[in-house]
Formats: C-alpha cells, sequence, structure tokens
C-alpha cells in the first residue's frame, strides 16, 4: 500500500464511512423488495437513468419511495445507500451480535446491511464510532466507499485536476474520486465532479448498475463455495444436530471423527451409515478423521513399526473402500519429534495405497513456531504427499497458558501463514478457523488461573452479562470484553468482524479452502458472514 493510500485511509472521517443500499424510508419496502413484474414509476419518464432504474428495481435492488414512484432527484440516505450496495453484491444481512457503531440500533431495518458492508471492510468502524445513517450520503463518500469495495487507487494527481472543482474535494476522497473516475463508476458533469452534493436515487441507480456490470464481468465461479473446500468437524452435536448446521452453512465436505488408532494396531471404527446416507443426498463429500486420541507413546509404536504401521494403513484403505469415502483426514496430535520421518512414510504410503481409490487424503499440522509439539511434522514432505495440508489456524493461547489471550488474532494468523506458506503451496492448502473461544478466569494482577473452551453461544450469552460494552482492539483486530461473577473473566470475542478478516487474510492467500472447528460451536448470524465473504470473493472486485 502506498503511503499515499494509507494516509488517506488514517484521514478517513466519520463522515465518509458508508457504503450502499435501497431507496425508501419505508420498512415495508426494504424487508421485501419484489422484482418489478411490468410495474411502471409515473415519475422516471425523463430520467437519464430510466433503463438502470428499471432493471435494477426487476431484480430486486431498487424500490419505489411509494407506490408509483421513484423520485429520482431525492438524496440517498447513508443507510439507503449501504443497503443497495450491500444488494446489488448479493449480500446478506448480518444480525451482528456486536454493532460497529453507537448510533445504528439494532432494531433498525438498515443494522444487518450496514454491518455485511462492515464486516467486509466497505465501511469501517469501531464501537466508539458513528454511521449517522440517516445523513444524505455525498458524490465524495460514496467514491470512497466504491473505491474501498474494489480495493484499488491509482494516485491522486491527473484524474481528480482534471476537475474544476478539484479543491473542493477532500484529502481522504481524492485518491477514490481518481478511481471511481478512472473505472467510469463516476464520472461529474461538465468537468464539474460536485465532491460535496448529495447523491441522488438516479445517480445511485446509474452507479449501481455500471458497478453491476463490472462485478458480473469480472465474477470468478472457481471461488465459489461450491467448488472450493469448506469443511466442518463434526464435534460435539448429534448426527441431527450437525447435519442442521450444515444446511445452515456453506460447508460441502463433512468430516466425521470415526476412525481412532489403537495400540494393537486395530481401527476403532465408528463409522455411521445414516450420515453417510445423508451426504450424498445432499451432495455433500465425507473425509472421515483419523484420530490418534493425542496419545504419544501409542503413536509411537504404530508408526514405528513397519507390521503395525502397515496394519493400520490397511484397515484404513480398507474403511474407504467399504465405506465409499471420499477421503480421509489425519489429526494426529501430540507426536514425538523422533517420529518426524516415520509419519512421513506413513502419510506416503497411505497415500500410494488410497490413489487407486481415487480418495483424497489430508493432514492437520499447526502452525511452525519450533516447537516440540511441531516438530514431528516435516512440513515440505508431508506437502508433497498429501492431497491437502490443513493447517490449523488457532491455539494461538492454548488452554493452560498462564497469559490470557486470543485463540487466533489476525496478526498471529497472518505470521503462522507466512511460516507455512514458506514450505506449502496454498493452493493445496486448507485454513481451519475457529468457531469457539476460551473464558479465561484471571487473578488480581491480570494473569489466567482457569480457562475453558467456550462456543460462541456461549460467548455471546456471557457477553450479555458484562456491564461494559466490548471494545475493538485494533492490535488484534478482535473485540475484548471483560465481567466479573465471583471472579474475573475476559474473552477475545470470535464474531462475524474478526472472522471475517481471518477468512479473507485465506482467500488473499489462495487456499483451496477452510475448516472449521468446529461447526457446532458456530452462532447463527456467522454463518451469514461467512457466506457474504464467499459472494464478495465471487463477485471478483
Amino acid at each position: 500500500m502506498s503511503s499515499k493510500r494509507s494516509r488517506w485511509l488514517t484521514r478517513l472521517t466519520l463522515a465518509a464511512t458508508t457504503a450502499i443500499t435501497i431507496f425508501t424510508t419505508s420498512t415495508s419496502y426494504l424487508a421485501a423488495p419484489a422484482a418489478a413484474s411490468g410495474v411502471a414509476f409515473q415519475d422516471i419518464s425523463h430520467s437519464y437513468a430510466y433503463q438502470s432504474i428499471i432493471s435494477l428495481h426487476a431484480k430486486g435492488i431498487l424500490t419505489g419511495t411509494q407506490p408509483g414512484f421513484f423520485s429520482p432527484k431525492k438524496a440517498v440516505t447513508r443507510a439507503e445507500w449501504v443497503t443497495a450496495l450491500d444488494r446489488t453484491l448479493g449480500l446478506q444481512s448480518v444480525k451482528a451480535t456486536v454493532a460497529s457503531y453507537r448510533d445504528v440500533s439494532k432494531q433498525a431495518w438498515y443494522y444487518g446491511w450496514i454491518e455485511a458492508a462492515s464486516q467486509l471492510d466497505i465501511v469501517q468502524g469501531g464501537t466508539a464510532a458513528t454511521f449517522q445513517p440517516n445523513h444524505s450520503v455525498t458524490r465524495q463518500e460514496a467514491a470512497l466507499m466504491i473505491a474501498r469495495l474494489i480495493r484499488s487507487s491509482g494516485g491522486a494527481g491527473e484524474a481528480t485536476s482534471s476537475f474544476t472543482d478539484a479543491d473542493e474535494i477532500a484529502d481522504w476522497a481524492l485518491e477514490a474520486v481518481n478511481t471511481v473516475n478512472r473505472y467510469g463508476f463516476m464520472k461529474g458533469e461538465n468537468k464539474y465532479f460536485h465532491p460535496t452534493s448529495s447523491l441522488t436515487r438516479e445517480e445511485t441507480a446509474a452507479i449501481l448498475e455500471r458497478l453491476l456490470a463490472y462485478s458480473t464481468q469480472h465474477a470468478r465461479p472457481t471461488a465459489s463455495s461450491a467448488t472450493s473446500i469448506r469443511l466442518g468437524w463434526q464435534y460435539d452435536q448429534t448426527v441431527q444436530q450437525f447435519e442442521n448446521t450444515v444446511l445452515q452453512s456453506n460447508i460441502n465436505t463433512l468430516s466425521p471423527r470415526w476412525f481412532f488408532l489403537n495400540e494393537t494396531g486395530s481401527l476403532s471404527d465408528y463409522t455411521d451409515s445414516p450420515l453417510l446416507a445423508w451426504s450424498k443426498q445432499h451432495h455433500k463429500k465425507v473425509w472421515a478423521m483419523v484420530g490418534n486420541r493425542s496419545n504419544l507413546t501409542m503413536t509411537h509404536q504404530i508408526l514405528s513399526s513397519e507390521v503395525l504401521r502397515s496394519k493400520t494403513i490397511n484397515q484404513l484403505v480398507n474403511a474407504v473402500s467399504v465405506h465409499k469415502l471420499d477421503g480421509l483426514v489425519i489429526d494426529f496430535e501430540n507426536v514425538d519429534g523422533q517420529d518426524r520421518a516415520n509419519l512421513t512414510l506413513f502419510i506416503q504410503q497411505l497415500k500410494a495405497k488410497l490413489k487407486s481409490l481415487n480418495a483424497v487424503l489430508a493432514i492437520c499440522v499447526s502452525p511452525d513456531y519450533g516447537t516440540d509439539w511441531t516438530a514431528a511434522f516435516d512440513y515440505k514432505q508431508l506437502g508433497a504427499a498429501a492431497d491437502y495440508m490443513i493447517l490449523m489456524g488457532y491455539d494461538e493461547h492454548w488452554g493452560g497458558s498462564s497469559t490470557p489471550g486470543s485463540v487466533s488474532s489476525l496478526p498471529w494468523l497472518r505470521e503462522s501463514v507466512r511460516r507455512f506458506e514458506q514450505t506449502t503451496d496454498p493452493s493445496k492448502a486448507i485454513l481451519a478457523l475457529p468457531l469457539f473461544t476460551r473464558n479465561w478466569t484471571l487473578n488480581a494482577s491480570g494473569q489466567s488461573v482457569a480457562s475453558s473452551d467456550i462456543s460462541l453461544n456461549e460467548q455471546n450469552q456471557l457477553m450479555s452479562r458484562a456491564s461494559s460494552k466490548p471494545v475493538w482492539n485494533k492490535d488484534v483486530q478482535q473485540y475484548t470484553v471483560s465481567y466479573k461473577d465471583t471472579q474475573r473473566h475476559k474473552l477475545w470475542l470470535e464474531e462475524g468482524r474478526s472472522f471475517t478478516l481471518k477468512y479473507r487474510l485465506g482467500q488473499d492467500e489462495g487456499f483451496a479452502g477452510f475448516a472449521y472447528w468446529y461447526p457446532g460451536g458456530a452462532s447463527s448470524d456467522l454463518w451469514s458472514s461467512i457466506k457474504n465473504a464467499d459472494r464478495f470473493l465471487q463477485r471478483g472486485l
């Protein structure tokens, strides 16, 4: 990022932090924008945006101000602008658990639309910020939102100086105006940009149709969740609960915890036939998980013995064949460093035998920080042998740590990915992200005396008891909140905003997909956030 762009982002004023929506002050119109079905507006026949208005109304993106009227010259509010932009991009409204703006009520019709844009960084804000949803959006504010949307800038010199009123454009909007002008989204009129003028409804229609055409042209169908891996482990849920969660989510690959090693080399097989049948009915892949129960001694015994290693591999291959599984996920934890070569050999031999069955082999690995925990992982060799490496992007602060902290802060995850990519092609990698957090119990000095893993629903219940509101911590890119019962507690929240930032890191790095530990830990709003991130990427913006 250029220093100049950093400057205009830093100098971003609260008045300029908007996005895009719908154009009516009536909640009923906004709640259910039906297609036009031939309905004509009485007041658009002389509008230059006539065709755009008709087209976007037919798509359910724009509505009228009242039956039969569009009010093309009427100013658009910031909330309306964001809502229409979200709908242009095909995003869902997100009922976020933590509000990004103090002046946007969770009961307001536009709350979910503003949160959807905020989570994707189209708009910015924190708990202390205001959004001014009912103020008119200016042309330079709209330009800034579009520039943030397409994440492009082209220098503020030549194009902005061509406008006669260039000196009226705010410093924070210079590059944005240049960008939207260069892309043809906003051209101005008679060499005037009118940066502080309110955006009208007909202007909005014209701009959104150009944006829709651009995103359609640059759409990336291969980035959809239908072709990328979205893996969910079955944990702490019944089969019925797991199936219901999968249907709410973007999960297309199931990883039930069905196979476990035993000391004798025999395999514990907990395959659930009804879940297998359900997965085929709903066109979901099944990569069953193979675990070692974190038993270091037993794992060493099997990996170091040619006989036991071969016996285990043959049983796994037989299970894949008998149950017609799509693949296996090897999740061995607490493996002794001395078993490094034999773990690699195990993966190599298992993959060789799975090849004839056309079954996928993936192996879970932790980020490499040079500890005993990862000494057994030869990342380069394992990456060459397996079809996929699953990078476990959590446990930055493990449960037994005396130092409380995030399960997965964005800076830590970014560094973990950087280290991982030194040995592994991200196109052969899956980024595993946390759908859980930890409830830390603190002593008087702020050190942890205990912690417990909790689901995001449990997190939200605890958050509701806190006397203070969550605070956005820009250093870790997460909200934190404290509460007190008989002891003091602190939570690093995992919610839509923080999770989307981690999710987009994996998208930007070109990972083959994502895995979730664990789907049952998610709150319902989080799936809307994840689906929005998928749709946003697919748009090619």
